[in-house]
């Protein structure tokens, strides 16, 4: 998570870019209808370059993974209502991170920009310990700080208890009885889902950052019989020498 912090000039330095980046969004916005959508939309894509640079130098690790998603999917966006929309969506990005004066997964998962394909899918990277897997954004509800959890008088095999959240006991799923590593730490965060109108929790160390994945990006664990098998997790994919597990919430919740 990126805050505000460290001297008041650095703090000035993050709010003058923040500002300077709204006013930018909002003047493409103004520009933008069929008639100047090309040649606005070039102008967006190189001025966005330039976003992710400075959203990265001024430490907000989201909204450089925001902005990085948004500039990959601008040849898509091939209407001005549908650049607008995005654009509009970066706006109240912004705006959030001007009042809230700092950057973390949970005010980013409020301004989910949508795939333009059905190959193509938007991912909450979580961590718990060494271990790495992915869950579709669309099922992700919010993301809370270390909550207490409660046993269940007739614990089923999977669960590790229940949390409360909203009025609501929600169940955590045990991933040590998948397979997953035992992580030696009392922080740790959850990470709340529903699939179906099925709610359910996932503890983890660390939220790190949203990933937007194609098909292509995919590799299958039946093509790996020496890696993790577990019911709920079909496919992979490789980030940085590193192996991430995708989630598959459906299978996960049967």
């Amino acid at each position: 998570m990126s805050d505000f912090f460290g001297d008041d000039f650095t703090v000035e330095l993050k709010k003058y870019f923040l500002d300077a980046t709204l006013k930018e969004v909002e003047s493409f916005i103004d520009l933008i209808d069929e008639s100047t959508l090309q040649k606005v939309t070039v102008e967006i894509r190189e001025k966005a370059e330039s976003w992710v640079v400075d959203a990265k130098s001024n430490e907000f690790t989201f909204l450089e993974s925001w902005l990085t998603d948004f500039n990959a999917k601008t040849d898509s966006l091939d209407s001005a209502e549908q650049m607008i929309k995005a654009l509009s969506l970066l706006q109240k990005y912004l705006a959030a991170l001007l009042v809230d004066g700092k950057d973390s997964a949970e005010l980013a998962l409020q301004f989910p920009l949508v795939a333009q394909s059905s190959r193509e899918a938007l991912f909450l990277h979580c961590k718990t310990g060494s271990q790495q897997f992915v869950v579709p954004i669309i099922n992700v509800i919010e993301i809370t700080s270390s909550l207490p959890m409660s046993p269940l008088p007739d614990l089923r095999e999977g669960l590790a208890g229940v949390i409360p959240f909203r009025g609501e006991a929600v169940p955590v799923i045990d991933l040590k009885s998948y397979g997953f590593h035992s992580v030696n730490t009392n922080k740790f965060y959850y990470v709340i889902c529903e699939h179906a109108g099925t709610r359910f929790s996932l503890q983890v160390t660390e939220t790190d950052e949203l990933l937007s994945l194609k098909d292509k990006d995919m590799q299958n664990l039946s093509d790996h019989p020496t890696m993790l098998t577990v019911p709920f997790i079909k496919q992979f994919f490789v980030k940085e020498e590193h192996s991430v597990m995708v989630l598959d919430i459906e299978k996960l919740v049967a």
